[in-house]
């Protein structure tokens, strides 16, 4: 499998917060971040969001992509919550990332020992499309909260990978191994995931998949949570909301958002 590029284009858009903030979640630290820019964003996920809209992906791979394989292509993301942030894209419709994609997802955290973050419709995702964001930052939220085995018979682990569990009040499940194992795992658990949606976090540590519950959390967060929120960085686009949020708040939005623990 052929890895993603490494360095950034110099069509990346940097990460430019208006304003940061920072609170403890569940005994460790998240980033908060005002992004006013974001409300530009086609079909971002608001109040009112029509059922059908045609795809813009075709345009957005034929204008921007650069780098591309047969089943692959990878741009720049116009709207960053992070640093040096693009996109990986199925370059085929496809709601769902095939094995080829973890592979070159998770090829790439590896080489870069950054993150790769993916959302779908219904769990923050602006565009049907599969899709990812590789991002050249990590941050302490996931690695900083206790952990402890899976042992439940959810799926056949790969040889050489282990299932783990954050210890939270929710469903927060992670895969360790190498990167082959890992996206095995993926197919697997995307193949045992009863619930409609998920967000997938991977660092160079484990793959973290959190299956969803409501998209939007208010009034205690109002926008959707994504897999940025799981990551560590709250994004808002609005002052008030961001300077008013709490710890409390915060932890409500994820226990609304999410799926209990299956163990």
């Amino acid at each position: 499998m052929e890895c993603p590029p490494i360095d950034a284009p110099a069509s990346v858009v940097p990460f430019l917060p208006t304003a940061e903030r920072t609170l403890e979640l569940f005994g460790t630290n998240v980033h908060l971040a005002l992004l006013p820019s974001r409300r530009a964003r086609s079909g971002h996920v608001q109040e009112g969001r029509p059922a059908l809209r045609r795809s813009p992906v075709a345009r957005i791979l034929g204008e921007e992509g650069y780098w591309r394989t047969d089943s692959l292509v990878l741009t720049p993301n116009k709207f960053p919550f992070a640093i040096n942030q693009r996109i990986l894209w199925m370059a085929n419709p496809s709601r769902e990332p095939d094995y080829t994609f973890w592979q070159a997802a998770l090829a790439w955290v590896e080489a870069s020992d950054g993150t790769a973050l993916l959302n779908n419709v219904g769990a923050a995702a602006t565009i049907p499309r599969a899709h990812a964001h590789l991002i050249g930052e990590k941050m302490p939220f996931l690695p900083g909260l206790p952990e402890r085995p899976l042992t439940t018979d959810l799926i056949d682990v790969p040889a050489g990978c282990e299932l783990i569990r954050k210890d939270l009040p929710f469903c927060l499940i992670g895969v360790r191994g190498d990167a082959a194992s890992k996206a095995t795992a993926l197919m697997r658990l995307a193949d045992a995931r009863l619930t409609a949606t998920w967000n997938v976090i991977a660092d160079q540590d484990a793959v973290w998949v959190v299956p969803r519950g409501k998209q939007t959390p208010a009034p205690f967060f109002d926008q959707a949570v994504g897999a940025a929120e799981f990551w560590g960085r709250w994004c808002y686009v609005e002052r008030e909301p961001f300077e008013a949020a709490t710890a409390a708040d915060l932890e409500q939005a994820l226990m609304i958002a999410t799926a209990k623990n299956i163990d």
